[in-house]
């Protein structure tokens, strides 16, 4: 004879809800962790805007590629804009129903320098 599985009584069923809760708990503050930790990293303006988490990711993303320009054309670019030169090639590349695209970091350097 087989028996059949037990179903599991209301009170295991609670400590498991509990546990379950508790985990997305730790979950969810670790989140919230490591964004306060990245928001810290991304300059803003003002330098004391708290920034969403969509808009935290986006500036993170923005804010990588404009370092990675950086790197590898430098700040000393003739317009300071070394994400549009990045982006756009030589001035001679330039079509002129494009519209001009300016990165933040690099504007907000300007306005700094």
């Amino acid at each position: 004879r087989r028996k059949l599985p037990r179903k599991p009584g209301p009170m295991v069923m609670v400590k498991q809800r509990q546990a379950a809760n508790a985990r997305e708990r730790d979950r969810t503050q670790s989140v919230n962790t490591a964004f306060t930790a990245l928001r810290t990293l991304i300059p803003t303006e003002p330098v004391d805007r708290k920034l969403s988490k969509i808009e935290t990711l986006r500036l993170a993303s923005s804010y990588i590629s404009h370092l990675a320009n950086v790197l590898l054309l430098g700040e000393g670019c003739e317009d300071g804009q070394p994400c549009f030169s990045a982006i756009y090639g030589a001035k001679g590349d330039l079509d002129s129903k494009q519209p001009r695209s300016i990165c933040t970091f690099c504007l907000s350097n300007q306005r700094k320098g």
